[in-house]
C-alpha cells in the first residue's frame, strides 16, 4: 500500500509543483511586463515635456507666440462678451446679451482666474527676480 501511495503521489506532486512553478513564472513574468511598459509610458511622457520645453524656449522673447495666440483666440471673445454684460448692465442698454452656454460659463471663470492669478502671480515673480538687491545673495 505504500508503495502504491509513493508511486501516485510522486508523478503527481510532481505535476502539481511544476504547474506551481509555471504559475509563478507566468505571474512575474506579466508583472515584468507591466513594469517595462510604465517606464516606457513615463520615458514617452517625459521626451513629450522636454519638446514642449524646447518650442518654448524657441519662442521665448517673440510677441506672437503659439501660446499667446491660443490665449487670444479665447481671452478677446470673452472680453468682447464681458464688455458688453457689463456696459448692458450699467447703462440699461436694450441689447440683451446672452449668457454663455453650460460649458463654457465654467471655462470663462477658469480662465480669467487663470489671467488674473496665475499670469500676474508670475509677473510679480518675474518682477521681484528682476529687482537688484531682491536675490538670494543679497
Amino acid at each position: 500500500m505504500t508503495v502504491l501511495l509513493q508511486w501516485l503521489t510522486g508523478p503527481l506532486l510532481r505535476a502539481v509543483l511544476t504547474h506551481f512553478d509555471r504559475r509563478v513564472a507566468a505571474r512575474s513574468e506579466s508583472e515584468r511586463l507591466s513594469a517595462d511598459l510604465a517606464a516606457r509610458s513615463i520615458r514617452a511622457e517625459m521626451e513629450a515635456r522636454g519638446h514642449a520645453r524646447a518650442v518654448l524656449l524657441a519662442e521665448q522673447g517673440r510677441f506672437w507666440t503659439a501660446a499667446r495666440l491660443g490665449r487670444l483666440m479665447f481671452v478677446v471673445p470673452l472680453g468682447i462678451w464681458w464688455s458688453a454684460v457689463i456696459a448692458d448692465s450699467i447703462f440699461a442698454f436694450a441689447w440683451s446679451v446672452a449668457a454663455l452656454p453650460s460649458p463654457l460659463d465654467e471655462w470663462a471663470g477658469a480662465i480669467l482666474l487663470s489671467l488674473f492669478l496665475v499670469d500676474g502671480l508670475q509677473g510679480a515673480v518675474r518682477a521681484t527676480r528682476a529687482r537688484p538687491g531682491s536675490g538670494p545673495e543679497a
